[in-house]
């Protein structure tokens, strides 16, 4: 049986800004913004659940914040996305 190359994995971390906000910056070398901004809409955006917002991403951090009440979650929903989370 002939599979695919599985989608290369991202690698991000999960900085805590206040309560229910985060900052999500990728840690994973993004050679363009063109790169970065499709990773957000493409990697991110998809993990969000009902009631989640992400803030306008930022391309000299490599960063985009996150609103949400269940990180859990969104977590579990970046695995499935091909986003590695680091561990502090």
């Amino acid at each position: 049986m002939i599979s695919l190359p599985s989608k290369p994995w991202k690698k991000v971390k999960i900085e805590t800004v206040a309560e229910h906000r985060y900052r999500i910056v990728f840690l994973s070398e993004m050679p363009t913004e063109a790169a970065f901004l499709e990773a957000v809409e493409n990697d991110i955006q998809p993990c969000l659940g009902a009631g989640d917002e992400l803030g306008p991403p930022d391309w000299p951090s490599r960063s985009v914040t996150l609103n949400t009440l269940d990180l859990r979650t969104f977590k579990r929903n970046m695995v499935f996305a091909c986003v590695m989370i680091e561990l502090k």
